[in-house]
């Protein structure tokens, strides 16, 4: 190859010499160039030896003679040095672009993620060995197939269209999706798409990575999560069994004694059916209030997923207080509410529920080992800027220098009997509907406080 293109030079130079002098000189440089790119650095030098070896003979003074006249030896130089410069460099940006082109097709193949190219139609251009191991199709498969027909199942073709769309208008995707095998199972993929151009068609990489473990991981710690929040709302329900019997006891006792009240007036003569229609009103009355109880409590302990929806947090705050009626009067704690006007939160009303059961009882349990004061309950909520605050305040011990973190690391805890987990579940559900929950000193005891994301308009609560 570099004895042809050297020659192909030379004829070329003998037609041109007469018209351009220096074309000799361009020509064997071109020759030379074209070597080292296509044949490397020693062909490349052989083809400098034979340009120069043809240029002293047909070209530098004596002609048809190696001899060199002394006003002929500084273009010879020149070209000599020129040429091999020239077949050094071009032989080696060709070397280092084989060895970017071995290095990349090494990434693509070996990449921990599964990586499939395509062209502006659609067509499989090339796919990795993560790719078949994901999705389970070799490159005989798939390659110059439509990605969509292979690896998009029926329902998710739409969404993926219109990604495709995104993609031709030059924007990259990224997401958590679903997606098909070759055997018609699917899998939980975090797919990123990006477009790339080589300045005459547009073609767009896609890398996929299987998070179907993750993505099962990830359930069973929710569920996991579930299980202990439920728990601790049976374990809270069970610490107050005493103050949930006489709260349903107390209407149960009046629905008796108004019911004998009825016999005795229907049993004279004549019957007193103004009394008797007082008693069985307030017989409803009691029986109703008794089932409410009953209703709160079975609501705190049912299981499920958690339904987000516009909640009243201010409703959620005076449901718990009126389960906890009966505790708050056994521990002669006195109670100011300061409920203002707030909009609706989005969230689960049974989780935000026992966040405020936990906030209070905590609270009750902080004041109930001090004397030197009243025992002073505070429930607080108002609207802070896009946001829902409650702060639940008291006067109990308060809150030990270094522990306002630590209070809600799992399993911390200053009761003896406490387990520590109440105020760790209390943030996870908080976190959970976009809010923060966190803990400061007071003059006298503590403030705890969360927020959540406003989700209305500001009402009226009765």
């Amino acid at each position: 190859m570099a004895t042809s293109l050297v020659t192909i030079a030379l004829l070329l130079s003998f037609l041109l010499h007469p018209y351009l002098a220096n074309a000799i000189l361009i020509l064997f440089l071109a020759a030379v160039m074209a070597i080292g790119w296509f044949r490397g650095i020693g062909p490349g030098l052989y083809a400098v030896v034979v340009s120069a070896l043809a240029l002293d003979y047909y070209f530098i003074g004596p002609r048809y003679d190696f001899a060199i006249a002394p006003e002929g030896i500084s273009f010879f130089v020149f070209f000599l040095l020129s040429a091999s410069c020239a077949s050094w460099l071009a032989a080696t940006r060709k070397l280092q672009e084989t060895r970017q082109r071995v290095h990349f097709d090494n990434l693509f193949d070996n990449g921990p993620e599964g990586i499939m190219l395509v062209d502006y139609k659609d067509h499989v251009q090339r796919i990795n060995r993560e790719f078949s191991r994901i999705f389970g199709y070799t490159s005989a498969d798939i390659v110059d197939g439509i990605s969509l027909n292979f690896i998009v199942p029926a329902h998710l073709q739409g969404e993926a269209t219109e990604l495709r769309s995104k993609l031709s208008r030059g924007e990259s995707i990224s997401l958590e999706t679903i997606r098909m095998r070759k055997d018609g199972s699917l899998v939980h993929v975090s797919e990123i798409a990006v477009p790339v151009s080589d300045g005459q068609q547009s073609f767009f990489y896609y890398l996929f990575r299987d998070i179907t473990e993750n993505k099962r991981a990830a359930d069973a710690l929710e569920r996991a999560h579930a299980e202990l929040v439920h728990l601790s709302r049976v374990t809270t329900i069970g610490e107050l069994v005493t103050s949930i019997a006489h709260e349903v006891n107390q209407p149960i006792t009046a629905v008796i004694t108004y019911g004998n009240a009825a016999n005795r007036w229907l049993a004279q003569q004549p019957p007193n059916l103004d009394e008797v229609r007082d008693s069985l009103g307030n017989i409803v009355r009691d029986a109703t209030r008794a089932a409410e109880v009953i209703e709160r409590i079975r609501t705190l302990l049912q299981k499920g997923t958690p339904q987000m929806s516009p909640t009243d947090i201010n409703e959620v705050i005076r449901s718990v207080l009126n389960l906890l009626e009966v505790e708050l009067r056994r521990g002669r704690v006195h109670l100011k509410i300061e409920l203002a006007p707030v909009p609706f939160v989005i969230g689960d009303r049974v989780q935000l529920q026992q966040v405020m059961l936990n906030l209070i009882l905590n609270a009750m349990d902080a004041m109930s080992t001090v004397q030197q004061r009243p025992p002073i309950l505070t429930i607080h909520s108002s609207r802070a800027q896009e946001f829902v605050l409650v702060q639940v305040r008291d006067t109990g011990v308060g809150i030990p220098s270094g522990q306002a973190e630590q209070m809600f690391n799992p399993f911390f805890t200053t009761k003896r009997e406490g387990i520590g987990m109440g105020l760790t579940i209390s943030q996870s559900i908080i976190e959970a509907h976009g809010g923060t929950l966190w803990a400061d000193s007071a003059e006298n005891g503590a403030v705890l406080s969360f927020k959540l994301p406003a989700a209305g308009e500001s009402h009226e609560t009765n």
